[in-house]
């Protein structure tokens, strides 16, 4: 059982580094695919820098295994593109079952 599916409403595009670098040192992107049934949500990260308190304005990418398509794992460094803006991944958090033995979802900050 995942995320019901009503609530994954929104579809984004998603490019993974293909591995490698280019000549000014900046990852290789691989093939954009797009994906569906994901939910893109806002969040707002207070934090204190030399400067005083800080706002980091993100998203937080919500994918699940058993609705969201196609079948990938997110991986930090990766490109998301929603609403006309490119995203990179930041952290994923994988998010287990009651159990403990699998993936319920994974949830990524993006920045």
């Amino acid at each position: 059982m995942g995320i019901p599916a009503r609530l994954l409403i929104h579809t984004c595009t998603y490019t993974a580094p293909a591995g490698g670098y280019d000549r000014d040192g900046e990852p290789i992107p691989g093939e954009p695919v797009t994906l569906d049934k994901v939910r893109l949500e806002p969040v707002n990260a207070i934090g204190n820098s030399t400067e005083g308190v800080t706002a980091n304005d993100r998203l937080t990418l919500y994918y699940d295994p058993l609705y969201s398509t196609p079948a990938i794992t997110p991986a930090p460094g990766a490109v998301v593109t929603w609403n006309g803006e490119d995203y990179t991944i930041r952290s994923v958090t994988p998010c287990y079952t009651c159990g403990g033995d699998e993936v319920h979802h994974f949830e990524a900050a993006l920045v």
